[in-house]
């Protein structure tokens, strides 16, 4: 927790990563909604798709996860 906490607070945030994506990068929920698209996030936020895909890249692999819904799975459990 206290690594997710400072890699957050240290580097992510003072860029504007973590905060923006992956929350709108969470997985499905049973009702269908959710998990939006990489295009979508990137309208949402306006960002380049490019953009969204590199934020996760970064996140993904700073922390050795294998995908994008590692990623927010993770994010989701360390709060």
């Amino acid at each position: 927790m206290s690594r997710v906490s400072r890699l957050q607070r240290q580097v992510l945030e003072p860029r504007g990563l973590l905060s923006p994506v992956l929350p709108l990068a969470r997985p499905k929920c049973s009702t269908g909604s959710g998990r939006l698209s990489t295009n979508e996030i990137a309208q949402q936020l306006l960002y380049s798709q490019r953009t969204v895909k590199g934020i996760v890249h970064d996140i993904t692999n700073r922390f050795h996860l294998r995908n994008r819904s590692h990623a927010v799975a993770y994010a989701m459990q360390e709060g």
